[in-house]
């Protein structure tokens, strides 16, 4: 894939940083970078509590939070997955949010070079 690797590294940045703060002690997180056909995908999947479905449509929301109260554990303003979300769209790719069995994996899909 081509793109602006600054704000590329910042996306793996902001992702990874997410899954570090929101994964329980024991928890695991998996990163995947790989391309698939004539699409580059990155992908990072952690353990953490449940949210209903419709939280996870509005985690990309500017100043959202899934549960207010942790934003006062963990820091941060509720800002860092919709930059994320804007930085995939400026690379023409699509970002996602979706429950796994036990926590939740964002995925970014690029178009790939060649």
């Amino acid at each position: 894939m081509e793109g602006d690797a600054a704000r590329i590294h910042q996306l793996v940045s902001l992702l990874v940083d997410n899954a570090v703060k929101y994964t329980p002690e024991g928890g695991k997180i998996h990163i995947f970078w790989r391309k698939n056909g004539k699409k580059a995908e990155f992908s990072v999947q952690n353990t953490c509590d449940t949210m209903p479905e419709g939280d996870l449509n509005r985690l990309f929301d500017r100043f959202y939070r899934a549960d207010a109260s942790r934003a006062r554990e963990s820091g941060g303003y509720g800002i860092g997955l919709s930059v994320a979300a804007a930085i995939v769209k400026a690379h023409k790719g699509k970002i996602t949010a979706e429950r796994t069995q036990d926590g939740i994996c964002f995925k970014a899909v690029f178009p790939a070079k060649g």
